[in-house]
């Protein structure tokens, strides 16, 4: 009985293998798709800095976009197209709702892509409160 329990511990070696694998798949997934992530927080950044400027509102979509714009050259983002943006009146009529839409395609191997759909919104104040 004793001698039985000394031989069942332990990974078997196609246990140890798959384990080696998946982390392997699951490594190769964040360093292909983990900037494409990385860039979007810096997006993110980007809108909520225009929230720390509230006289943008006053000077209109232009201006917003123009912020935006600036904000990421400043952050190194340069895949990001500008017409991905868009500033509409908010459904309240008392802001600008600032909002980002792009996808990214990411080719993991032979025929396999991510496809990575990224949105945000933020919604500025016209005047400042």
């Amino acid at each position: 009985m004793r001698n039985l329990r000394i031989h069942q511990r332990g990974l078997t070696f196609s246990t140890a293998m798959l384990i080696v694998a998946l982390a392997s798949f699951f490594l190769m997934l964040l360093f292909k798709m983990g900037p494409a992530y990385f860039q979007f927080w810096q997006v993110r950044s980007a809108m909520d800095k225009v929230l720390e400027r509230p006289e943008l509102g006053q000077q209109g979509p232009r201006a917003i976009l123009s912020a935006i714009d600036k904000q990421l050259y400043i952050n190194e983002v340069r895949t990001v197209p500008s017409d991905s943006f868009s500033v509409k009146t908010a459904k309240d009529g008392k802001g600008w709702d600032i909002f980002v839409e792009y996808v990214v395609q990411q080719h993991i191997g032979a025929n396999v892509d991510v496809l990575m759909n990224f949105n945000y919104s933020v919604i500025l104040p016209k005047k400042p409160q």
